[in-house]
């Protein structure tokens, strides 16, 4: 399939940390836009404001990971409020439904995302289309969506002749002589025939441009016009009007103006993009520009919106709580019956889901499944029935996100299914499974195989930690390093089992390291440096480890060791110093904090610039730690972020920040040993912990030497470790922004302003983004105290 180069090559990491904000503000912003549309015109203009700020940051953070296309599509939605909120177009129920489906296409679309469907942004035009004909400015075009870089051209195909004395005049007749027929047949045959006499017209053009870019302009048209004639797209009127637009083109060029407009050579490499079986020059284009798999060929179709969302959800909820429980019914000779009856009724749920989703065939099977279960239950089945109810809810699991486009022979495949789970659970021989049934059941042990593995893989990498934390405590402590030398073996062991061989060379740097700092005294520089090279490799092996468990040729793909820096890397993000600091002035600031004298100045830049990034991850995620407390894999990122901060400060020689930074992770390694969900109290404690080290980052970045120890928050994070309540002391209260009035939490939760009782987690998630906002207008008054002629940013306007 020509989509699967553009899905391979989609990472949907970064996407499935923002996910969850970007359907928050998606969501905002449709609850405001609603209520707009129902209030008088006095009272729109405030909501539609708010409604634009939450799709802003939508906006944002789609642009922030690299989601192609849909930039020019939340564009297009922010430029529909401007018209309703300026009066130029009536908010009205009707006008306001444009908007709404546009935002649900889009939520579906990034569903689609995570679930590995390539990047085809131009499967959201129709909602596109629909938004821009509101605006009645400009016209819309399905190109406007095309992921599409021109700013450096690529090596071109040869074109197929090469002669400068093309007589353009003619090669215009020709063309104009099969124009006028081709816009007037009305059988496929006719027009086809019609557009290959244009596409022989235009043949020559290309070979007599001496420009790079008017070559690509014309091979573009002349491929373009070849795969109308080819039938590999279908004729619309985009594709009528550019043919008339490459008439007129011709005309110019026979006058000698040499232009190469943009806008049709994006317009003719969509079509080139979206020809189902390219002949050579269309496929050589699509190549060279990277567009192969960009656009489906049934772009124009209305793919979203037919499905009930809120049935979608019900039915992978259900689902995951089937699985869950499935496990423990599987693992265990006398299941719980209240963990059967949650089974039978996750079953029973995800049925009717299914039913309402317009799936009959799969709401059966799942009925189907639920009578195998209990059967195999009461009957005491073997380990066959197990692996094949696995396989059957992975066929589930894939049938829910395929959903939109079942393939035909779905209904059999289901059936089969079924079949064999019933015979197995009576006793009798099943039928022969499908070669695709034995795929699923080939994956479903493959994946128990890497999510056992990984699960060692992870509990090897915590002890690693504990030993190196036992080490950088007591340097002389140094028969603890010896004691890491099996694990790590043993973790070598594991990679090269699941063939992983950027993990294998990275935990044998990491022996190679440790049996170094054990084997030979070096001077204190010498050994942070080491130190935090270990640790900085042992966090990316945990990131590694979690990936793995998930998808294991993802993992594969996304992580390298770096030969030359000796660092296992995750190839999406790296970290660099920025480049406006002076690295020079930090290094003096911090060396004031610490006892060290000679923090390099290098090192403290760049890990200014990683700390503000690791923050900026801990501060996005705290809201959903308060959404979903009980989210484990939540609770990991914010335990390895502060895990990376205690690493990079003591690479700098920042200890006081980095035993901080320590304490936090040492909470943060309880509650994850022990499954525990997040409370008030670790709430509290993470938004105190944020809101200090950030300070303490600012004041470094600002060339300032901070008047830190971090002792109290220590203090406070001890006492949660234990069990205790988050109490600050006063130091800490003086911390959040606004907190001065506020009284510590009590065993209810909440936090008191005065006579205002507000929960604590709620409390904790408005002080975060009330301190980002402060710090947003903080910026914009400096700007425009440094220019006071200039406007105020969009940002800033929002954020005030």
């Amino acid at each position: 399939m020509t989509t699967l180069n553009r899905s391979s090559s989609f990472d949907t990491g970064p996407l499935s940390w923002v996910i969850g904000e970007i359907r928050d503000a998606l969501t905002r912003a449709a609850t405001s836009l609603r209520d707009a549309a129902g209030r008088s015109p006095e009272a729109q203009p405030t909501l539609l404001l708010h409604a634009k700020s939450h799709l802003h940051q939508a906006h944002g953070a789609l642009q922030m990971v690299d989601v192609d296309g849909v930039g020019v599509f939340t564009a297009a939605a922010e430029a529909v409020l401007d018209r309703f909120k300026d009066g130029q177009l009536a908010c009205n129920a009707e006008s306001v439904q444009v908007v709404l489906d546009a935002f649900g296409a889009l939520g579906e679309y990034l569903d689609e995302l995570l679930g590995g469907a390539p990047q085809q942004p131009a499967r959201l035009f129709p909602y596109y289309r629909d938004m821009v004909e509101r605006h009645g400015e400009h016209k819309v075009h399905p190109a406007d969506l095309l992921p599409l870089d021109l700013s450096v051209l690529p090596e071109l195909p040869a074109t197929a002749s090469v002669n400068a004395d093309v007589d353009i005049a003619a090669c215009r007749a020709h063309f104009e002589k099969a124009l006028l027929p081709y816009l007037k047949a009305d059988d496929d045959a006719a027009r086809r025939a019609q557009a290959h006499d244009m596409a022989a017209a235009i043949a020559p053009i290309a070979g007599a441009q001496d420009g790079a870019r008017a070559r690509l302009f014309w091979q573009a048209l002349h491929a373009f016009a070849s795969v109308v004639a080819d039938g590999q797209v279908a004729t619309d009127l985009y594709i009528k009007q550019l043919f008339g637009q490459i008439n007129l083109q011709l005309r110019r060029l026979a006058k000698g103006q040499q232009d190469a407009p943009e806008a049709m050579l994006r317009d003719a490499l969509f079509f080139v993009a979206a020809a189902r079986t390219p002949g050579l020059e269309a496929r050589a284009l699509r190549q060279a520009l990277g567009l192969d798999g960009a656009v489906p060929h049934d772009y124009a179709e209305r793919r979203y919106g037919r499905l009930d969302p809120q049935a979608l959800k019900d039915a992978r909820e259900a689902l995951a709580r089937t699985k869950s429980d499935w496990d423990l019914i599987a693992g265990d000779g006398k299941p719980d019956a209240a963990i059967e009856n949650d089974f039978n009724d996750a079953l029973a749920r995800l049925a009717g889901a299914s039913d309402k989703l317009g799936a009959p065939a799969l709401a059966q099977l799942l009925r189907e499944l639920g009578r195998a279960a209990g059967d195999s239950v009461q009957s005491g089945r073997d380990d066959q029935f197990g692996l094949e109810m696995a396989a059957a809810m992975l066929f589930v699991e894939n049938s829910l996100d395929q959903l939109r486009q079942l393939p035909d022979d779905f209904s059999q495949n289901a059936e089969a299914v079924g079949a064999r789970l019933l015979a197995l659970a009576a006793g009798e021989t099943p039928p022969d499974a499908p070669q695709w049934q034995g795929e699923l059941a080939r994956q479903i042990q493959q994946g128990q195989t890497v999510a056992v593995l990984a699960g060692e893989v992870k509990a090897g990498l915590r002890q690693i930690e504990k030993l190196l934390d036992d080490y950088y405590d007591d340097p002389s402590k140094r028969q603890v390093l010896e004691q890491a030398g099996p694990v790590l073996h043993g973790l070598q062991g594991a990679f090269a089992i699941l063939d992983q061989e950027q993990a294998v060379l990275t935990v044998h740097h990491v022996e190679d390291a440790v049996r170094t700092l054990a084997d030979s005294a070096r001077d204190v520089t010498a050994q942070h440096a080491s130190l935090h090279n270990i640790a900085q490799n042992i966090g990316a092996l945990g990131f590694f480890a979690d990936l793995l468990a998930q998808d294991s040729a993802l993992a594969r793909g996304r992580f390298t060791f770096d030969t030359e820096k000796q660092l296992l890397r995750e190839l999406p993000f790296e970290f660099t110093a920025a480049p406006e600091t002076d690295v020079a002035d930090l290094a003096n600031a911090a060396a004031g904090t610490d006892a060290h004298d000679d923090v390099d100045a290098e090192l403290l830049g760049i890990f200014i610039a990683e700390a503000q990034e690791v923050l900026g991850f801990v501060v996005e995620t705290l809201p959903r730690a308060a959404d979903e407390p009980g989210n484990q894999e939540t609770l990991t990122g914010l335990r390895r972020a502060f895990h990376t901060l205690k690493g990079s400060s003591r690479m700098v020689g920042l200890e006081a920040f980095g035993a901080t930074a320590a304490g936090i992770e040492r909470v943060m390694n309880v509650w994850l040993a022990d499954g525990r969900a997040a409370t008030a109290d670790l709430l509290a404690l993470l938004a105190h912990a944020y809101a200090e080290l950030d300070a303490w980052v600012a004041e470094l970045a600002a060339g300032q030497a901070p008047q830190r120890d971090g002792a109290a928050l220590i203090e406070a994070a001890a006492r949660v470790q234990e069990g205790g309540a988050f109490a600050p002391s006063a130091e800490l209260d003086e911390i959040p922004v606004l907190d001065e009035e506020i009284t510590p939490p009590g065993p209810d939760a909440v936090r008191r302003v005065g006579d205002l009782a507000i929960g604590q987690a709620l409390h904790d998630v408005y002080l975060l983004e009330t301190e980002s906002l402060c710090a947003t207008l903080e910026d914009a008054f400096a700007a425009l105290r440094a220019d006071p002629a200039q406007r105020a940013s969009a940002d800033a306007i929002t954020a005030a």
